[in-house]
């Protein structure tokens, strides 16, 4: 993928926002199954790499008014949207899925989240 650094931050932004942002928690398998599917972006990438990239999209995420996270979040999909190619696509919502359920449950929140993103992804 094209802006290798710079997607994998808003990848990481994505992840963590939809995770937490949708449901107001963030389980440790929802961490883990994230740090995961960020890897597989990033597989020249050691996991030290993978954890600052995960600590400045937490940092980043902090910054951001509570009300403006998940359209933060949106404007990072759209950006990815713009470059990424249709399997690209597919995956990222694959992954928000996986990290979704990772805590045994999907919230309507974040039901909600995927939905839409796969509207946006689709045009």
């Amino acid at each position: 993928m094209a802006h290798h650094d710079d997607a994998l931050s808003s990848l990481a932004f994505l992840y963590l926002t939809f995770s937490h942002a949708t449901d107001g928690s963030l389980s440790m398998e929802e961490m883990r199954t994230l740090a995961e599917k960020l890897e597989g972006w990033a597989p020249d990438a050691d996991l030290v790499e993978i954890g600052k990239v995960i600590k400045g999209a937490v940092a980043e995420y902090k910054q951001i008014p509570a009300g403006q996270q998940l359209a933060t979040a949106r404007q990072k999909a759209a950006g990815l949207a713009s470059f990424a190619d249709a399997g690209a696509r597919t995956r990222i919502v694959d992954e928000l899925e996986s990290i979704a359920g990772a805590d045994g449950e999907v919230s309507e929140g974040e039901r909600a989240f995927i939905e839409e993103l796969k509207a946006q992804f689709a045009q």
